[in-house]
């Protein structure tokens, strides 16, 4: 028997422990930057996450209207396939999954930025299959999985942030195995060149990549606790706590 958390907790703990779960208040909002330095925002999005209904995809575009220069919406679509082969889909089955999730996504999407766009702030679209086509992304991505191979603790905590999302993604019944776990990773690395190095990858002063929750991965790097760490200017910051 598997036992989850209830939508929008964290952890199990949270859900069912019998004393009041303490949160870690040292979490990654403080990375918010101040008001004058807030240029470039990313918002990330998740082809299977029922979190982003039409309404908060537009809630957050209007707070990163109101806060930042530019903002985008990034959608993982060729690295959901990607998620979904390594959980024990085949090919066909996983590209015709995430096309028809990634096509429902960007629909939600393109009702919010009507209601979020203006004249003076755009809200882009920003699939990472237009991502990988920037000039530096190869080089920050390479740098990313040199970390993963030589960096022993960092690598640990990729490989426990991409068994959670495959506990989700994988097909019923699938047992994976370690090279599906390795394989996963490539969703992870495809993302972390917008979370650690945004300012060099957009050309802009700062960058602030936001997310629905915290990972314990995320917490560790902006702590500086592996070999690879954010740049200068780089922040992320939760949805559920913008203020």
């Amino acid at each position: 028997m598997v036992i989850r958390a209830c939508p929008g907790e964290g952890c199990v703990f949270s859900s069912y422990g019998n004393a009041k779960f303490r949160q870690n208040k040292t979490n990654l909002a403080q990375y918010l930057p101040a008001c004058g330095e807030r240029f470039h925002v990313v918002i990330g999005a998740s082809p299977f996450n029922k979190y982003y209904s039409e309404k908060r995809i537009t809630d957050l575009l209007l707070w990163a209207n109101d806060h930042f220069d530019f903002a985008c919406v990034f959608v993982p679509d060729t690295p959901t396939v990607w998620t979904l082969e390594a959980g024990g889909y085949s090919l066909d089955e996983a590209l015709h999954k995430t096309r028809r999730q990634v096509r429902y996504l960007n629909n939600k999407i393109d009702r919010a930025r009507e209601a979020a766009d203006n004249a003076i702030n755009r809200v882009d679209l920003l699939p990472w299959s237009l991502l990988v086509k920037y000039k530096s992304y190869a080089n920050l991505e390479k740098r990313c999985r040199t970390a993963f191979a030589t960096d022993s603790e960092f690598q640990r905590e990729c490989l426990a942030a991409t068994d959670e999302v495959l506990e989700n993604r994988r097909r019923d019944g699938y047992q994976l195995s370690d090279l599906d776990r390795l394989h996963a990773v490539d969703y992870l690395m495809a993302e972390l060149p917008l979370i650690l190095f945004g300012p060099e990858l957009f050309g802009v002063q700062t960058s602030t990549f936001i997310y629905h929750r915290s990972l314990q991965l995320l917490e560790k790097l902006f702590a500086g606790e592996f070999s690879i760490k954010p740049m200068h200017g780089q922040h992320f910051v939760i949805a559920h706590e913008l203020a």
